[in-house]
């Protein structure tokens, strides 16, 4: 007989969706560094600006001509004109309305008309944050400056450009819907079903094969930088076939991977309340992707999507992601969507742009769900007390995932001792 779990409050739900400024969950999102955009979108050092909503803020990201990154407010303090129209210049930017100069921390440099400006005791300021790049990605830190971690290290930003393809995109729903989908293992056999068979980033391994099961074991373990997500199915008669995905505190998840296709990635970062920005990282630790991998990542398959110029899906909620009833009654797509990004993404969706969870009825298979939930709520007061939250050390980042078939009498703890972090020259645990 299956348990309702209780159901989470209105009130833990506003907490764990609202993520601007000041805000309990924005506030501990804001202690880690985050991604912004990936490094090839920024025009050339000296180029133009590209404008960026994150975690509810107005940004603008640029190349200074030094080659340096820079992430500061959208809005010039003076008057407030855009500074998508500024000046890139001498390793800064220049207001076009103006002529107010700012350095990449921020500072007013130069204000033509205010010839004493040197001599005045308080200067102003624009908003400004840290960037740095690694894994071909720009990410920017948001919280505190006194308390900035050290840059990620997860293993995609460790590897060369030729192991790892990346892809962002516009998903129009909150953040933690998107993060829950990721996370879930009870979707995979039911949404995905006739997907995994066909999708060239999966087809042809035994895991494909062993995932269409739908007697499952479900499980969570807690680790210091987040939880274990655990699915298990029978294998042969004295073996278990083991998923083992990763959430990572605080919107970072790996899934499962499957035979020898690259292990994926994915960072679930707010844009606002009501959509987020979706990153998927496809990296090969051990051999470079291939030239088939990369075109069919381009192409939207596996969790990528086909995007379009502004970086949301061509299918997408406007056209009902190309829904095919036909193909839904000759069973070539359960929900009538193809892909399985796109599959993700018109679920997450549709549970409508800030899921309202006191509405939910929880059951056992839940559980991932529910605890990530905890433990999300858990580190909010954390950050509020002052102390640091999970999550934050290279040693916290630096986890893979695996899936594998193991004698049914191997417990957890023994069968993935050593499989589930990052040793460079050593292949994924993966069938």
């Amino acid at each position: 007989m299956s348990t309702s779990y209780s159901l989470f409050t209105e009130e833990e739900n506003e907490i764990l969706t609202r993520t601007g400024p000041g805000t309990p969950m924005g506030n501990l999102l804001r202690r880690y560094w985050l991604p912004a955009v990936q490094s090839d979108e920024i025009p050339d050092a000296g180029g133009g600006q590209m404008r960026l909503k994150l975690m509810g803020e107005d940004l603008i990201v640029f190349r200074a001509s030094d080659g340096k990154v820079g992430v500061l407010d959208q809005f010039c303090p003076h008057r407030r004109a855009n500074l998508f129209f500024a000046r890139n210049e001498d390793c800064g930017l220049r207001c076009s309305y103006h002529g107010w100069k700012f350095d990449l921390e921020g500072n007013v440099v130069e204000i033509p008309s205010e010839p004493d400006f040197d001599l005045w005791d308080i200067k102003p300021k624009i908003k400004a944050y840290p960037a740095v790049e690694a894994g071909g990605i720009v990410w920017t830190y948001m919280g505190p400056p006194e308390k900035k971690p050290p840059p990620p290290e997860y293993e995609y930003c460790l590897v060369s450009d030729a192991h790892r393809y990346a892809t962002r995109r516009w998903e129009e729903c909150n953040w933690l819907q998107g993060l829950e989908g990721g996370i879930d293992p009870v979707h995979v056999p039911f949404l995905h079903k006739y997907e995994l068979s066909t999708d060239p980033l999966h087809k042809g391994t035994t895991g494909a094969d062993l995932t269409s099961a739908t007697d499952i074991f479900y499980d969570s373990v807690d680790q210091p930088y987040g939880t274990n997500v655990i699915a298990r199915r029978d294998a042969e008669s004295d073996s278990f076939y083991w998923r083992i995905g990763q959430w990572i505190m605080p919107c970072f998840t790996i899934a499962p991977p499957y035979g020898d296709f690259a292990m994926g990635s994915n960072a679930w970062v707010p844009r606002d309340d009501e959509s987020f920005w979706r990153w998927i990282i496809s990296c090969h630790p051990t051999r470079p992707l291939s030239n088939s991998e990369r075109s069919a990542m381009k192409d939207g398959k596996g969790t990528h999507v086909k995007l379009g110029p502004d970086l949301r899906a061509e299918a997408n909620r406007d056209n009902d992601y190309f829904i095919d009833r036909e193909g839904q009654r000759a069973e070539k797509t359960f929900n009538g969507v193809y892909t399985v990004g796109l599959q993700d993404k018109a679920m997450q969706e549709s549970q409508g742009e800030i899921h309202q969870r006191q509405l939910e009825y929880l059951v056992n298979s839940d559980k991932s769900i529910i605890m990530i939930r905890r433990r999300l709520l858990n580190a909010v007061k954390m950050n509020e007390r002052g102390d640091d939250p999970p999550g934050l050390t290279a040693k916290d980042q630096r986890i893979r995932s695996a899936s594998l078939v193991e004698k049914r009498d191997v417990n957890y703890d023994v069968l993935s001792k050593n499989i589930l972090h990052t040793r460079e020259g050593v292949p994924v645990t993966s069938i």
